[in-house]
């Protein structure tokens, strides 16, 4: 990758003043974008794909391509805003313990490199990381809603003189299918080194590495590059585990937020309730973000808001109102699954299409 394309996902440290005490001084804080009030969440989450009437007007065959625009658009909701909001402040106070500018930083950096050479260390640190956990029904839209949230902050922030640093805000893995703390690692690596130009994964990313190795490793990388916030999707595929490798990689989550300082949030269906609820404990107890849990929307004020901005998007030359009875149609047959409500209208439209 060369620099001019690792360039287009990064941004040069704008620094802004801090109202809360405790980001004052912190350039890391300093450079990710302001705090968002509630209202400036709704606009920011917001995204409406374009949508021209005319276009109700042209042929089938072209209409029907017009139809997917769909799956892009969101309108966020209380429980979108609660999570940037949780996700604001998981970002933000990781970040006090890992000053750059304090001697604290410097030897926190040198506790890693001990560590990579097998040296007994000291971490006498105290961590202000915490980590949260989504879980919810499959289809309620949690990756969705994380994404968006993701998108409001920059991945990569290039520090210049004096720091000389390339912060990574945020980085967002997959939990392996087969729920392997290798596997993870090598993954970390190829991302770290798609976002930076670096070599990580050819380095440190062989199979013939040990799981102790790489944990080590990644660990250093992650406090190198101060890596904001790991976001790890699809956590349940840790139930399908051998060999302990579930409590494995939970321990490792634990070293992240109690020792390295880096706040994790996992993301993940119901059938991850029990193996977070029970492995995850100890990194959990002392966490301000509290878990959120996402069942199927009940049908209220938010649920009336998505649908009427999804009912927007028109593709039918007779437009159609959307009455009460509709509306309680569409909840009736998603019960609430937000994905399966935009399924039911895609697929309707479409068949309507078809039939001209």
């Amino acid at each position: 990758m060369s620099e001019e394309q690792r360039l287009v996902s990064a941004e040069v440290a704008n620094y802004r003043q801090q109202q809360v005490i405790d980001f004052k001084g912190n350039q890391l804080i300093e450079a990710l974008p302001n705090i968002l009030s509630p209202e400036e969440s709704f606009d920011a989450l917001s995204y409406y794909p374009n949508y021209d009437e005319q276009e109700r007007f042209l042929p089938t065959h072209i209409r029907y391509h017009a139809i997917p625009r769909l799956n892009r658009f969101f309108q966020p909701v209380m429980q979108h805003l609660d999570l940037e909001q949780r996700f604001s402040r998981l970002l933000r106070h990781g970040y006090i313990s890992r000053n750059p500018l304090t001697p604290e930083f410097t030897k926190s950096l040198a506790t890693g490199h001990q560590q990579l050479h097998g040296l007994e260390t000291k971490n006498d640190i105290r961590s202000t990381a915490s980590s949260m956990t989504l879980m919810g029904f499959s289809g309620i839209g949690k990756t969705t809603a994380i994404e968006r949230v993701l998108s409001l902050y920059p991945q990569l922030i290039i520090h210049k003189h004096p720091l000389n640093i390339t912060q990574v805000v945020w980085l967002k893995l997959n939990c392996p299918h087969d729920g392997s703390l290798k596997s993870l690692c090598m993954d970390f690596f190829l991302k770290m080194d798609q976002l930076l130009g670096s070599n990580y994964y050819e380095r440190f990313g062989s199979r013939r590495n040990s799981i102790s190795s790489m944990v080590t490793r990644m660990g250093q990388i992650a406090r190198l590059h101060c890596v904001g916030a790991l976001v790890i999707d699809e956590i349940q595929h840790l139930l399908a585990t051998r060999d302990n490798n579930s409590e494995k990689m939970m321990n490792f989550f634990v070293t992240l937020v109690n020792e390295i300082g880096i706040p994790v949030m996992m993301i993940g269906t119901m059938r991850a309730k029990s193996v977070l609820q029970q492995d995850f404990r100890q990194a959990r107890r002392g966490s301000g973000q509290g878990d959120m849990v996402w069942q199927q929307m009940e049908k209220n004020d938010d649920w009336d808001l998505l649908i009427e901005s999804m009912w927007e998007y028109q593709g039918l030359q007779n437009k159609v109102e959307l009455t009460d009875e509709l509306n309680k149609a569409i909840y009736e047959e998603s019960q609430g699954i937000i994905d399966i409500a935009e399924n039911f209208l895609l697929y309707r439209k479409g068949e309507l299409l078809k039939r001209g």
